[in-house]
């Protein structure tokens, strides 16, 4: 069995710095340089980007490294660009013991994060997503297809879900079942922190808890406790309050994760629950 994150996709800042002709290029380079310094800039993002003739909504501009797997998007109307990091990008960066590294600098700017599991099994897809504890997230679409079968576990147009797959024979990990948990938007930013504290084993397994994989073969359990969930901020709520939920509290959570607030109980209490 083996966990690894398969797909990463992030933001980053862009600075203006001049007027010149090249301060859209600039503002990027200094985007990848301000998250990543000199180092990382050179070794994972440096090289040959090649133009696409097409880009992504509200990007107008793409480019692809010349290794394969990062792509990024751009606008020079915009202050921000997205770095999207595939599976075969996230190999190439684990194997250069890079991509740890990466995550660290960015988890909080995550807006998408797969984790995968491969298991070498013969159990197919609609067989392991049938055993569950709970019936929270089901089952959303099963295809069949002459390269392998694919199993959608929740709905592709939520935050989470899960997508469980293996390849027909020739391909090369047709011998494997792949447990794939995607997280976009707030829950990607939880689960790219968690991994940075506690490691991906033990996200993928509170991932597993969550979608209540019961099968055998699902044998992973956590090294460390790990929360998941996301606090959402209701729009009908005071502004104070919305604020407090939206920006304060992930920074709570982050601060006592890390130690830094070892009781929080005591902390509110002194400092917000006094006279």
């Amino acid at each position: 069995m083996r966990t690894h994150i398969d797909w990463l996709t992030f933001t980053m800042g862009m600075s203006y710095a001049d007027e010149t002709s090249d301060a859209y290029a600039n503002a990027i380079a200094y985007g990848f340089q301000d998250m990543f310094g000199l180092e990382l800039r050179a070794s994972v993002f440096g090289g040959n980007w090649q133009k696409q003739e097409r880009s992504r909504a509200p990007y107008t501009d793409a480019w692809v490294q010349s290794e394969g797997g990062i792509t990024l998007f751009a606008s020079p109307n915009l202050t921000h660009c997205c770095v999207e990091i595939s599976g075969q990008g996230c190999e190439r960066l684990l194997q250069h013991n890079q991509l740890n590294d990466i995550l660290s600098r960015c988890s909080e700017r995550v807006t998408r994060i797969d984790v995968a599991t491969d298991i070498e099994t013969t159990i197919r897809p609609s067989e392991f997503t049938t055993k569950v504890d709970h019936e929270r997230m089901r089952t959303s679409g099963h295809v069949i297809s002459d390269t392998g079968e694919t199993c959608y576990v929740g709905s592709q147009k939520s935050d989470r879900y899960a997508r469980v797959y293996r390849y027909n024979q020739p391909h090369p990990r047709s011998n494997l079942l792949r447990i794939e948990h995607v997280f976009r938007r707030e829950y990607a930013k939880v689960v790219a922190q968690e991994i940075t504290q506690v490691g991906v084993e033990s996200v993928a397994a509170a991932a597993g808890k969550a979608f209540g994989w019961s099968h055998p073969v699902w044998d992973i359990a956590a090294k460390s406790a790990v929360d998941l969930s996301v606090v959402k901020a209701e729009p009908t709520m005071g502004g104070t309050v919305f604020w407090l939920i939206k920006s304060v509290a992930p920074a709570f959570k982050k601060l006592v994760a890390k130690g830094i607030i070892g009781d929080p109980e005591k902390f509110l209490r002194d400092y917000f629950l006094t006279d």
